[in-house]
């Protein structure tokens, strides 16, 4: 059903890149943070843009290389580790909906997460992409498992909800009780920074959905999910990347 991993990333250098690769989240202030959590990071390896994207570039590169090395069964047994991670946050525990997203092989596997968010009785929203070529996404209601299983492949053959059927709520519409993000990406620090994979799905999304529970006084938590292999010491920040407020993987502390 979905195309190789290497067929995509040769298509990522001929083309546009794809959203296979593009992972396509008052706020709540943590103590313990370096960072105003929903504000553009800082870092001391800020310099000009160019030299920016050259460095998150050729971290892109080895990254990927690196996560197409795993075995597919270390991912799912990592994964799983931080899914009861996330699980213990007291974010999670109280929060009534979460935007998540549908894994995909060779990735951070979300399967744990979205059965556990249903068995909850949280309500649950994912992603579809609504337009490449502004690289523009909205995260809509998931009705359950058998719904999310349901779901049409989109253009790169991530299933994501569909455009017919019964109405679903957007994660910006006042009616949305999106109070936590569980954000992709192909690498974090342990100072909450995040590596998206470079084509800003996710940045443009969040950036309105972090103006739009503000503008309603609502809370808002984003929550880093990645694999011990993906944590490195500093990532290369734009004056635009948002930090997280939570960033998980198995072996943290």
């Amino acid at each position: 059903m979905c195309p190789s991993r290497s067929s995509l990333f040769l298509f990522l250098r001929a083309a546009a890149p794809p959203l296979l690769l593009l992972r396509f989240h008052p706020p709540v202030l943590r103590a313990c943070s370096p960072y105003q959590p929903h504000r553009p990071l800082t870092s001391a390896r800020m310099g000009d843009s160019a030299s920016i994207k050259e460095a998150k570039g050729a971290l892109r590169t080895t990254l990927r290389q690196k996560l197409a090395a795993l075995d597919d069964t270390h991912i799912a047994a990592a994964s799983a580790a931080v899914a009861q991670k996330v699980f213990a946050l007291p974010e999670y525990q109280r929060c009534t909906g979460v935007a998540c997203f549908v894994s995909m092989p060779k990735e951070f596997n979300t399967r744990p997460l979205l059965e556990r968010i249903f068995a909850d009785g949280k309500a649950c929203y994912l992603p579809r992409v609504e337009s490449v070529k502004d690289h523009t996404m909205s995260m809509l209601q998931a009705f359950s498992l058998a719904d999310v299983d349901a779901f049409p492949p989109g253009r790169w053959k991530i299933p994501e909800p569909p455009r017919d059927g019964p109405p679903r709520i957007d994660a910006l519409e006042d009616a949305s009780d999106v109070d936590l993000v569980i954000v992709p990406g192909l690498a974090f620090d342990a100072k909450n920074g995040r590596l998206g994979q470079g084509a800003g799905f996710y940045d443009r999304f969040l950036a309105k959905l972090i103006e739009a529970k503000r503008a309603a006084g609502k809370p808002l938590t984003l929550v880093g999910v990645t694999l011990d292999e993906l944590i490195i010491d500093d990532v290369p920040r734009d004056s635009f990347d948002l930090a997280m407020d939570v960033v998980v993987w198995p072996s943290k502390p």
